[in-house]
């Protein structure tokens, strides 16, 4: 539908979002045969399961939506690729529901997802207008915790064992972490913000009654996980890593987190990269 697309996933893009995991391989050269951007589609595919859930609550869903829309300010997208994916999405679901795609759920189909692109581009619409109010300089309050380029340069080192046990495997060392430190904090994680995390996949399972035991939390975290993994690849570019961690924080806003969090969150983090890195996680 639009060959062009394919520049806005260069092979330095897709590997972002490949889960760094040894069994996964590494070879990217070949975009038609992509993990990451299997990873990537299967993104927007759980977006829409989210949005025919909340299809009933407007409440929830515009904002979801809206958010969803202001996020792609850093992908290079613009309206046009909406359409485009609109094209593609329904000749997805032809080929997916075959003979049940008829006139009428493809008449559905159109009006639902014209009903969410809309809110999407408003919400993009409203990050590129607000983008130039967002600091690229690094704010007061952080300037006390500024790495020097030897703790730059450790960070960079320590990171390559961390990456190479795979972001599911971290992120639920580190959220086993975060509940042993503040056991509180499950309740932020009910089942049915979890089943939010889930990908929808046949040999992933549906038991997510055992909180410590979750595929959703272990997503969950490994999105924290591969945020670590930006800003260490940014700390030596401020003006780009700082309005990408503000942006971050406000996204938080709807998830019920405090101030509070943040610093367990440190702990956790910090006990895991011990768990993790063992005699490699020296003093320095």
């Amino acid at each position: 539908i639009m060959p062009e697309a394919i520049h806005l996933f260069p092979q330095e893009v897709r590997l972002k979002y490949r889960e760094w995991s040894p069994d996964e391989g590494d070879d990217e050269s070949n975009v038609y045969q992509s993990s990451a951007l299997r990873k990537l589609f299967s993104k927007f595919v759980n977006a829409v399961g989210c949005a025919v859930v909340g299809l009933h609550d407007s409440d929830k869903v515009v904002p979801m939506l809206t958010q969803l829309g202001a996020r792609h300010i850093n992908y290079g997208v613009n309206e046009a690729h909406w359409e485009t994916l609109g094209k593609a999405f329904k000749s997805a679901l032809r080929e997916i529901l075959q003979e049940s795609f008829t006139q009428e759920v493809e008449a559905a189909w159109s009006m639902a997802y014209s009903f969410m692109s809309s809110i999407m581009i408003e919400g993009l619409r409203r990050a590129i207008a607000n983008r130039a109010a967002v600091p690229k300089q690094i704010p007061a309050s952080a300037l006390h915790a500024v790495p020097t380029e030897q703790m730059k340069s450790a960070v960079e080192r320590s990171w390559d064992q961390v990456q190479a046990l795979g972001t599911y495997t971290v992120g639920e060392i580190l959220y086993r972490h975060t509940f042993m430190i503040m056991p509180e904090a499950i309740h932020l994680f009910p089942q049915e913000v979890r089943l939010k995390y889930r990908e929808w996949s046949p040999d992933e399972g549906n038991d997510e009654s055992n909180t410590y035991e979750s595929p959703a939390l272990r997503k969950l975290f490994s999105k924290f996980v591969n945020a670590v993994g930006c800003a260490v690849v940014g700390l030596h570019d401020s003006t780009r890593l700082v309005p990408m961690l503000t942006e971050l924080g406000a996204r938080h806003i709807n998830y019920g987190v405090n101030e509070a969090h943040w610093e367990t969150l440190g702990k956790a983090f910090k006990s895991a990269l011990r768990e993790i890195l063992r005699e490699s996680f020296t003093q320095e």
